[in-house]
């Protein structure tokens, strides 16, 4: 008999365990998206296809080149339009505080890839070079303080 009790609490513990495990997908899920199809899964993916864009171009060398700046314009526009998308009260609310430092930290990057990009179109490439020292700053001290 108590083989029996011992079974009915197994099958009971696994049945809560699998409810509970069909709760948090569905939870999950919701987190994951919106109506619209956004939410922070998108931005960060967004994210992270950007940032893998922005790092390739940091590799090829000399990022102060007239030739990259329509990609650097892009990076700009893809760094702006990311950070926007995820100050967005429904998604920023779901952010962890790691995840808020660095949208924030790449919202100031587009920022100053703007400025870095106005300067290589003027052909100012001491201050482009200056501005990139910043970014790089910038994402220093990101990477030091989230640990990504």
């Amino acid at each position: 008999m108590r083989n029996l009790s011992k079974k009915k609490k197994l099958w009971i513990v696994l049945a809560m365990l699998l409810v509970l495990i069909a709760i948090l997908l569905f939870v999950l899920q919701d987190c994951a998206h919106d109506e619209k199809g956004t939410g922070p899964l998108k931005v960060e993916l967004d994210f992270k296809r950007n940032y893998a864009k922005w790092s390739d171009l940091k590799l090829n060398g000399d990022i102060c080149n007239p030739l990259y700046l329509a990609e650097l314009r892009e990076m700009e526009k893809s760094f702006g339009t990311i950070y926007a998308e995820a100050k967005k009260p429904k998604i920023w609310d779901g952010l962890s505080k790691k995840d808020q430092a660095i949208y924030t930290a790449y919202g100031d990057v587009s920022s100053e890839l703007k400025v870095m990009n106005d300067a290589i179109e003027a052909e100012d490439f001491k201050q482009a070079q200056q501005v990139l020292t910043k970014i790089l700053e910038i994402e220093k001290g990101i990477k030091k303080e989230t640990e990504i």
